[in-house]
């Protein structure tokens, strides 16, 4: 593995520091954007996020997302898909400190128990972004399945 530049320690160190304001935003985060989308029992999402996927899927079907409100959704879908995945395959967020890689310095959800490579990871907030720039009628549960087969698949994310 090669060694990080000055600028990449720094960065690492910056957001090995912010991690765990991170992982504390979103909870909140998550119950207010299920409470505001007025679904029962919004704190059940953080240990039933599967059981929310088609009202969230349904809710964001239609929506055109201003470029104003881009970056407060993205980061809400982005929580919502990462806590999904990390329940459904038993894996945790992390910081990627792999140089080189794909999500280098990046928030990612892996280290899942339940598929078959153990390097798989996935960028929550990427696959938000990719599912965003869809017109309206798109599909958080197709992209969803499509994540969920790559990563049943043995492939790295």
């Amino acid at each position: 593995m090669r060694e990080l530049t000055q600028d990449e320690r720094a960065e690492r160190n910056r957001r090995q520091v912010t991690f765990g304001k991170f992982l504390e935003e979103r909870m909140p985060v998550l119950a207010d954007f299920i409470e505001r989308l007025e679904l029962p029992n919004p704190p059940m999402v953080l240990m039933e996020a599967e059981w929310y996927l088609p009202s969230v899927d349904a809710y964001m079907k239609s929506q055109v997302v201003p470029p104003e409100d881009r970056v407060w959704i993205l980061t809400r879908l982005g929580y919502f898909i990462g806590e999904l995945l990390v329940q459904r395959f038993s894996g945790c967020w992390f910081l990627n400190e792999i140089p080189d890689s794909r999500y280098f310095l990046r928030y990612v959800v892996g280290k899942f128990a339940r598929v078959p490579n153990p390097n798989a990871m996935v960028d929550p907030f990427h696959v938000a972004d990719v599912y965003l720039t869809e017109p309206p009628g798109r599909s958080l549960t197709g992209v969803v399945n499509e994540v969920v087969n790559e990563l049943q698949q043995r492939c790295v994310l």
